[in-house]
C-alpha cells in the first residue's frame, strides 16, 4: 500500500475559476463536494449570507440526509471554536452545538437552505435576497433519469433565487462520468474531449448583452483504491471512468453476419447504429448496436429527438411499417448485442426517451 497522501481538490483552485456556473466533474471522493461546501460555509459565516444545497428530488433533502452531507466538515475550525456541528432543521442549515448536559442540539447562525429541483414551483413566489451560492449535488444521473427539460428547469429555478439582475455562483457537482447529460447539449458544452485537470469556459450569449460564463472543470483523478473496489466499478469510483454495466456481445465476429436492416438512433450529441443481423451459418437473428460517428446518409432510417420532414425520420420508436414494428419488438424484448459495455449502457439509458411501441 502506498504511503503517499492523495492530493484532494483545493478550495484555492475552485475559487480561482471565475464564472457564473461551475461544473465540477470527475471521480468520486476526490474533494469536489468538500471544496464547494467549505467555500459556501466560509462565505456564509464571513458575510452573514446564505447558500442553498440543491438536490434533484424531495426525498433526497430529508433533514437527516442533509446532515450527513455536512458531517465531514471541521466545523470548530471553520467557526474558530464557536460551533461544533452543522444541523438541518425543517430544510434550514444551521451552525450548532450539542448541549453537554442534555445532549440536545442548540442551533445558532443559519447559513443555508435545502431545496429540491423537482419542487421548484414552490420557490417561485418566495424571495432569497440573502442567498449568494447554490450547490447542485450529483447533477449527473448515473441511470439517466432527469427531470423533464431539466437544464431549463434549473435556470428557471435560479431565476427565482437571483432576481433583479443580481448574480451569484452556481456549483454543479457530478460524482460520476456520463456522456448522456442534458446539460452538455442544451448549454453547448463540448466536454467529451477534455483532459483531466482542464478548465474550459463556454460563454452563453444573451439577447441583452449580459453574457453568462459557464465553466467546466474536469478534476484530476487521485488514482487511489482502498482495496475495497475492483473491476468495472473500480474504474469509475477511483479512476473517473464512465459508469457502465455489462452488456451482451455478439457470439461471433461481425463479419460472420449478414446485415438485414439498419436504423440510426440519435439523441442530443450521441448517435447509435443499430443493425438487424443474421449469422451466416446458424441463421440466428439479433440486433447489433455500435456508436455511429459518421454523418447520417440520405434515405437512412432515423429515430431522433430532432424534428425533420424526412419521411424516414420519426421521433418515437414506432415502426412506419408492420414489418418494422415486428423487428422493433425484438429490440424491445432484449434480443440485442452491443459493441461494448459503454455503448449498451448509454443506449438503454436513452431508450425510454424514444418510448416503447404499443
Amino acid at each position: 500500500m502506498s504511503n503517499k497522501h492523495p492530493k484532494y481538490l483545493s478550495k484555492k483552485k475552485v475559487r480561482s475559476i471565475k464564472c457564473d456556473y461551475l461544473l465540477l466533474l470527475g471521480e468520486r471522493s476526490n474533494g469536489k463536494s468538500y471544496a464547494v461546501k467549505t467555500i459556501a460555509i466560509e462565505d456564509a459565516i464571513k458575510n452573514k449570507r446564505l447558500f442553498i444545497y440543491l438536490k434533484r428530488y424531495d426525498l433526497e433533502v430529508k433533514d437527516s440526509l442533509c446532515v450527513s452531507y455536512f458531517a465531514d466538515l471541521p466545523v470548530q475550525e471553520l467557526t474558530n471554536g464557536e460551533y461544533t456541528i452543522i444541523d438541518v432543521f425543517r430544510k434550514g442549515i444551521y451552525l450548532a452545538n450539542l448541549d453537554p448536559e442534555t445532549g440536545k442540539v442548540v442551533r445558532g447562525q443559519k447559513i443555508g437552505l435545502c431545496h429540491a429541483l423537482s419542487g421548484a414551483e414552490h420557490y417561485k413566489s418566495l424571495q432569497y435576497p440573502d442567498v449568494d451560492t447554490v450547490i447542485f449535488e450529483e447533477f449527473i444521473s448515473q441511470n439517466g433519469q432527469y427531470l423533464y427539460n431539466e437544464s431549463d428547469a434549473l435556470q428557471q429555478y435560479i431565476s427565482s433565487i437571483f432576481r433583479n439582475n443580481r448574480k451569484g455562483k452556481v456549483f454543479l457537482v457530478g460524482n460520476t462520468l456520463s456522456r448522456i447529460c442534458p446539460y452538455y447539449s442544451a448549454w453547448g458544452l463540448d466536454v467529451l474531449r477534455m483532459k483531466q485537470g482542464e478548465v474550459k469556459h463556454f460563454i452563453q450569449h444573451n439577447d441583452n448583452g449580459d453574457d453568462t460564463d459557464v465553466a467546466v472543470f474536469l478534476t484530476e483523478s487521485l488514482n487511489t483504491n482502498t482495496g475495497m473496489f475492483f473491476g468495472r466499478a473500480a474504474k469509475n469510483i477511483t479512476g473517473g471512468a464512465y459508469a457502465t454495466e455489462e452488456q451482451p456481445k455478439l457470439p461471433d465476429h461481425i463479419t460472420k453476419y449478414k446485415i438485414l436492416y439498419k436504423v440510426v438512433f440519435q439523441h442530443d450529441n450521441l448517435m447509435f447504429l443499430a443493425e438487424l443481423v443474421q449469422h451466416n451459418e446458424s441463421g440466428e437473428i439479433t440486433w447489433y448496436i455500435c456508436p455511429k460517428t459518421s454523418p447520417i446518409e440520405k434515405n437512412t432510417r432515423v429515430i431522433s429527438d430532432r424534428f425533420s420532414t424526412n419521411p424516414y425520420w420519426t421521433r418515437l420508436l414506432q415502426g412506419i411499417t408492420e414489418k418494422e414494428n415486428m423487428i422493433f419488438k425484438m429490440l424491445m424484448n432484449g434480443n440485442v448485442c452491443f459493441s461494448d459495455d459503454l455503448t449498451g449502457t448509454e443506449f438503454y439509458n436513452l431508450l425510454p426517451k424514444f418510448r416503447t411501441i404499443k
